[in-house]
């Protein structure tokens, strides 16, 4: 969804009056995983939109949710009826994407030049078809999409994305490290996205045999003090000295967990099964 918003303000002055509190409002119940109630709202705009551009992207939005409720004919109709072909090829990319059908996101635009499409579509377009030709084991062509991603944002959030995808295709080693190091250096790329490349960074260390540089990787996620963030870093934390033999380390985390406050609950239950199985 953070990647949809940015192309809503670049044409909102086109806007009806209503219609991006509306949107908005809907893309709201779909990232809070309201989908039936997203389908709705969604359905609606398609009928409401003043314009080609705002109906393109209800239909869009409806057909996101068509799919996440398994009704993927409907939601290949809806992707159908978008006018723009550049945002018409975009969604049916995140269609198959969302099926898992990574094989034929690559056949739709394997071919595909996407610096010629509007800039802010072409973040997602290839990230997308890197994931989807990393899922099908050309790493060549993963890495050349999510490096050029890069390119088309300014967004941290956005960049740490492209970072830690590029993390999972070298999946160990040195290159793993550093680009889940780069995710560190970006000013604002979001707590859970910092949490990610220091869990990550970890379990390469581990791996590697650097327990010590492991455990101190946490030390750069103090600042994480809120929940639900600060728990996922003690489990994380208790995950790691677990690794390295360490039982007694990781009980502690497991039980500062369950004595905090409002902790996560599959975290908290988690840590519940821990403690109980080591009694």
């Amino acid at each position: 969804m953070k990647i949809i918003l940015p192309l809503l303000i670049a044409v909102a002055t086109s806007y009806a009056a209503t219609f991006p509190t509306e949107y908005q409002a809907a893309l709201q119940l779909y990232v809070s995983n309201k989908i039936p109630e997203a389908k709705v709202a969604f359905t609606a705009l398609i009928a409401l939109a003043p314009n080609a551009e705002t109906k393109d992207l209800a239909l869009m939005q409806a057909s996101y949710c068509e799919v996440q409720l398994k009704h993927v004919e409907e939601a290949t109709k809806l992707a159908a009826g978008i006018k723009d072909k550049y945002l018409g090829t975009l969604c049916r990319m995140k269609l198959l994407a969302m099926q898992s059908k990574y094989a034929e996101v690559v056949s739709l635009v394997k071919n595909e030049d996407f610096s010629l499409w509007p800039d802010a579509l072409s973040f997602e377009a290839l990230m997308i078809r890197g994931e989807a030709s990393g899922r099908v084991r050309d790493a060549v062509a993963a890495e050349k999409d999510f490096r050029a991603a890069l390119g088309y944002t300014i967004n941290d959030y956005k960049k740490a994305t492209a970072h830690l995808r590029l993390a999972w295709l070298f999946e160990k080693g040195q290159q793993a490290l550093d680009c889940l190091d780069e995710v560190m250096k970006l000013k604002e790329p979001g707590a859970t996205m910092r949490y990610q490349a220091i869990a990550a960074r970890a379990r390469l260390l581990v791996v590697g045999g650097k327990g010590a540089q492991a455990l101190a990787e946490f030390d750069r996620l103090n600042d994480l003090t809120k929940q639900p963030h600060w728990t996922m870093v003690q489990m994380a934390r208790a995950t790691t000295h677990e690794a390295l033999g360490e039982p007694e380390k990781a009980t502690a985390c497991y039980e500062a967990v369950v004595a905090s406050s409002n902790p996560p609950t599959d975290s908290l239950a988690t840590a519940k099964t821990k403690l109980a199985a080591k009694r």
